[in-house]
């Protein structure tokens, strides 16, 4: 797959990334099972054991605060809005790009905008940002998924981000959308002044 196609846009500001795709750095304590802390997941230390097992983080963690707007990263339809002790509130949409379908998924949220069903464009306020779920600060856990025709198959987010945030893309496209509204009012003038 390629690797700078730019199709996904950064989901809030600021974009820090803590955890990426493949590593193993967060364990949750044995007693609990609630307690998460940042570690080495290959070696955890005396009392906790790796969140992820021996599987690695399947998407990418962005250090934001608390209640930090989540954008749509790009259009779709929303697939599911879930809730479970793991990944706490999250957000899953789908979209689908030269006939392949891509489900992007923001986790830990505090809350969320829209409902399963609902389409969304790039840009659009989906979510706030949380410590839902298990999770050791304030973040945003970002997966990407591409669709083998059978199951959704995890791939590093990052290869498919573009530099730009996904409200400055809603912005472009407003003014875009804006301009092309005042050009066609300005040519309906034109084609009424050359009737008369």
């Amino acid at each position: 797959m390629p690797s700078t196609l730019g199709w996904f846009h950064k989901p809030c500001k600021p974009f820090y990334i803590g955890q990426k795709f493949g590593e193993n750095k967060a364990c949750v304590d044995n007693a609990s099972s609630s307690h998460v802390i940042s570690c080495d997941g290959f070696n955890p230390p005396v009392g906790y054991r790796s969140l992820y097992g021996d599987k690695v983080h399947l998407g990418v963690d962005v250090g934001v605060v608390h209640g930090t707007n989540i954008h749509a990263s790009r259009e779709g339809v929303i697939e599911f809005i879930d809730t479970n002790p793991r990944t706490g509130l999250d957000v899953r949409i789908v979209t689908v790009i030269n006939g392949r379908l891509f489900r992007h998924i923001y986790e830990h949220l505090l809350g969320y905008q829209g409902q399963k069903g609902d389409p969304v464009v790039t840009g659009q306020l989906i979510g706030w940002a949380d410590n839902t779920g298990y999770s050791s600060a304030d973040h945003l856990h970002f997966q990407l998924e591409v669709w083998n025709g059978t199951i959704w198959i995890p791939v590093n987010p990052e290869t498919y981000m573009s530099d730009l945030y996904a409200t400055d893309v809603l912005w472009a496209n407003d003014k875009l959308k804006y301009a092309s509204e005042q050009i066609a009012i300005l040519a309906e003038k034109v084609a009424d002044y050359m009737r008369k």
